[in-house]
């Protein structure tokens, strides 16, 4: 299988990325990188990106009201989305896994990447997102 490189990010979905961008600032003394939206296959969302270590955190806020990010919170609370990972061979990571039955719900491509995601129920209720 294509390999793991590392864990990109961890998303987590909020109702107000500014107010959880404080939060974790506060909290954890996160550093705020960067806020900026993006127009996904998925919905518009406001994705506020925060350095904690060595590690990133992305606060994700719907701006549709029926957007995928608010769908999330209204079944399961404000909390984890989903975590993305980097593999080092897109292409055959995805041959792979779709040879075992799995399937791809969504694929998107990006200026800079190109990613898919896979469903929560084949990951045990985490949806992860695979660039």
């Amino acid at each position: 299988m294509a390999g793991i490189k590392r864990i990109d990010h961890v998303a987590i979905a909020v109702k107000d990325a500014g107010q959880a961008t404080q939060q974790y600032v506060n909290l954890l003394n996160a550093i705020h990188i960067r806020t900026e939206i993006l127009r996904e296959k998925a919905g518009t969302v406001k994705v506020a990106y925060l350095q904690i270590g060595e590690n990133v955190l992305s606060l994700v806020q719907s701006l549709e009201a029926d957007g995928f990010i608010n769908q999330h919170i209204a079944k399961h609370g404000e909390g984890l989305h989903h975590m993305g990972l980097e593999v080092d061979n897109l292409d055959e990571f995805i041959a792979e896994v779709e040879s075992k039955g799995f399937k791809i719900p969504l694929r998107d491509e990006f200026s800079n990447r190109s990613e898919v995601v896979l469903r929560p129920m084949d990951a045990a209720g985490v949806v992860l997102q695979i660039l």
